[in-house]
């Protein structure tokens, strides 16, 4: 040393300052161990020589870092909150400016390098110093080249500039391990020179859904309310997220862990306006976008009718263009009900859309409907077994924009206008279609202001809608009467124009309640596809001629009406019937009058009788037709005509009895005060009928019971 002070100078420098400082360190820790009255676990991991040859920090204690030997890692910073760990840390910012700066940058992240760096940086300097001592100078020379070598290849291949490698992040353990036992420790009475990692486990991320966090509890630890209330505080106020806390204090080795919850699903926002989407197919029809996606709702089920319930004003009739559009571009017929004269208006003088206003043409409309509905479920049957009838039948759309509405149109008219009593059948044969116009391709498409049982006149009837749908603003007995008392009422914005809910039977995806129930109703956008109404209309192909004149069906053979009538009384309403003419006092309405010219089935023509169809179809029945009529008139010759009947206001009218009706009605409650037999007669769409000679036993012959009055 006294011959060369230099180098002595430089071995002091390289060997004894790392050593004397490495040792106070130690020395300091054993101070600090002393005050608190315990030293802390000798082991000889924990020596200066082994953290050295190691590249461990010199430093006693907890790393600094994630380094292990042969990945980097990142620096441990302890004082971040449950927010930054819950942050998004982004990509990796690179260095800029060079090669030197990210070798410098790398200088600076020390601690993150891997211990396998650290240690041969280590044992290089005292081989330098060695080397330099002795005289070496090629040996110095060439571990600086390896050192400055593999320093520029460490900066230039890690994330700071090509990425090559990774550092690897902290872990729970290294970032909230010292401070979570720290804290735990005196709380569960543990002696300060316990391991950590024999009473706490943290995983490697505390951020992922299903993360464990377990503490062993000592087997003397009384616990109790303030305890555990305690101990869970000090856990889970450090990590981010929810935990659900799981405590087994009745095993042999008792511990506690907590489990992340899942984070909640954001929810998806339903847009404010959505495209129409044309399948092309009339039984799969879009409608809109639900938070599951597009909705279609399939018509082919056992349920295929469509209604759709909502306030006046709140969008009934946007949504009702739907179905008619797709209906009409499939080739299909529409037949609309519109007492109120002001619904689909777009859809007005369009080929292949009858728009009926007055009642009296709804009525006729709905019973032509229900003959086309019967005659095309003959059809079918018929050609399944090789029968060929005259004109294939083709999909029908009945539409009814305000059915509360036409029902109450119907009851005045059928009670104050043509002045009849009992029930009007029109309503009866709504619900027949309902239950039998699925296999027929005879749909229905109601608007409503909710599904109450009123309005569809049964359960059953009710039944067939398998699509319902809210749009705007609903009431809880509006929502009761849709979906149920039980069904949980969907939340959603009614103040968005074309918002709603809608229930979708066939859905492959659904969403099971807590208590096993199927939750049917969904959040939904309608389709806005009003504007677009016309356009489609105007290039669907042209009806056929004969619903361009008004006519009926051709498919509808007089056999077809005579039974309808036979079953459901339909013969009256259709075209030339007594009901179908209407009142002929009314004023034309000039401006309206040629828009609606093809809407209208022609009155002139009757089909009451036997000869009628044949004439209202346009002559397409043909052979078929005249074997109908040649069967039926066949059945009428072996069975036999019955005799006529005739109601007490019919009698009246024909004549049998020569007194106003109400006179006959008090003649016959006088009749059966005194105790005298009335004939019993027939039912006959709800009214009692009697035969001639049944009224003139009790009336007497039409010359002897003439009415004073």
């Amino acid at each position: 040393m006294a011959e060369e002070p230099a180098k002595a100078a430089l071995a002091a420098v390289m060997i004894g300052v790392p050593t004397a400082g490495a040792l106070a360190q130690q020395r300091h820790r054993e101070r600090a161990a002393g005050r608190h009255g315990t030293a802390a676990p000798t082991r000889a991991a924990d020596g200066m020589p082994v953290r050295f040859l190691s590249g461990r920090d010199l430093k006693p204690g907890d790393p600094s870092s994630s380094a292990t030997w042969w990945c980097a890692g990142t620096q441990v910073r302890r004082d971040r909150t449950a927010a930054d760990l819950a942050a998004d840390p982004g990509p990796y910012e690179k260095e800029g400016g060079g090669a030197l700066r990210a070798v410098a940058a790398g200088a600076r992240r020390w601690s993150c390098w891997p211990r396998a760096a650290r240690t041969a940086v280590r044992l290089a300097v005292p081989a330098v110093a060695v080397s330099a001592w002795f005289g070496w100078w090629s040996a110095v020379a060439a571990v600086a080249v390896v050192l400055a070598f593999s320093g520029v290849a460490a900066a230039v291949t890690g994330p700071a500039v090509l990425g090559w490698w990774r550092p690897r992040p902290a872990s729970a353990d290294l970032v909230h391990g010292p401070g979570m036992w720290a804290a735990l420790r005196p709380v569960l009475g543990v002696e300060e020179r316990e391991r950590r990692s024999r009473w706490l486990h943290l995983p490697e991320d505390v951020t992922v859904p299903g993360a464990r966090v377990v503490v062993r509890l000592p087997a003397g630890w009384p616990g109790g309310e303030a305890g555990t209330r305690a101990v869970d505080t000090l856990v889970t106020g450090r990590l981010p997220g929810e935990w659900t806390a799981h405590w087994r204090r009745t095993v042999a080795a008792p511990f506690v862990e907590w489990v992340r919850n899942a984070a909640p699903e954001t929810p998806r926002v339903l847009p404010k306006s959505v495209e129409w989407i044309p399948t092309g197919d009339p039984l799969r029809i879009h409608f809109g976008e639900t938070l599951d996606g597009p909705a279609y709702v399939h018509t082919g089920t056992a349920t295929p009718h469509i209604g759709v319930s909502g306030e006046t004003g709140s969008g009934k009739s946007s949504i009702i263009y739907i179905p008619l559009v797709a209906a009409r571009m499939a080739g299909w017929l529409i037949t609309v009900i519109d007492p109120k004269q002001n619904s689909l208006s777009e859809a007005y003088g369009k080929s292949g859309v009858r728009i009926h206003t007055e009642t009296y043409e709804c009525c006729m409309a709905v019973a032509e409907f229900f003959v086309s509905m019967m005659a095309a479920e003959k059809y079918n049957s018929r050609r399944y077994r090789g029968y060929a009838g005259a004109d294939a039948p083709i999909g029908r759309l009945l539409v009814i924009d305000e059915m509360p509405s036409f029902r109450e149109f119907v009851a005045a008219w059928w009670k104050y206008i043509i002045k009849e009593r009992g029930f009007p059948p029109v309503l009866i044969w709504i619900q027949l279609i309902l239950m039998q116009g699925r296999s027929s391709n005879h749909r229905v498409v109601l608007g409503t202001h909710q599904f109450s049982l009123d309005v569809f006149g049964s359960t059953m009837a009710r039944d067939q809608v398998g699509t319902k749908m809210v749009v705007g603003e609903v009431s809880a007995p509006s929502w009761a009467v849709a979906y149920g008392v039980s069904a949980p009422l969907v939340d959603y914005d009614e103040t968005i124009q074309g918002r709603g809910v809608i229930s979708l039977k066939g859905r492959r995806r659904k969403k099971t309640l807590a208590d096993g129930r199927v939750e049917r109703a969904e959040e939904i956008q309608y389709a806005y596809i009003t504007p677009q109404v016309a356009g489609l209309l105007d290039a669907c192909p042209p009806a056929p001629a004969w619903w361009e004149a008004g006519a009926p069906a051709p498919w509808i053979t007089a056999r077809d009406i005579a039974r309808a009538d036979s079953a459901a009384a339909v013969a009256d309403f259709l075209p030339g019937g007594r009901y179908a003419g209407g009142r002929e006092d009314l004023t034309p309405d000039t401006d309206t009058d040629a828009v609606l010219t093809q809407g209208s089935m022609p009155r002139s023509k009757p089909v009451s009788d036997v000869s009628g169809p044949v004439a209202a179809s346009g002559g397409g029945a043909g052979t078929a037709v005249a074997a109908d009529l040649a069967e039926l008139a066949d059945q009428v010759a072996a069975e036999g005509v019955e005799e006529q009947r005739y109601t007490i206001a019919q009698a009246c009218a024909v004549g049998i009895i020569r007194k106003a009706p109400g006179a006959a009605r008090q003649f016959k409650s006088a009749w059966i005060k005194a105790g005298k037999p009335f004939p019993e007669g027939e039912m006959v769409r709800g009214n009692a009928c009697y035969t001639r000679a049944e009224l003139e036993s009790v009336f007497g012959a039409p010359e002897e019971n003439a009415d004073a009055a």
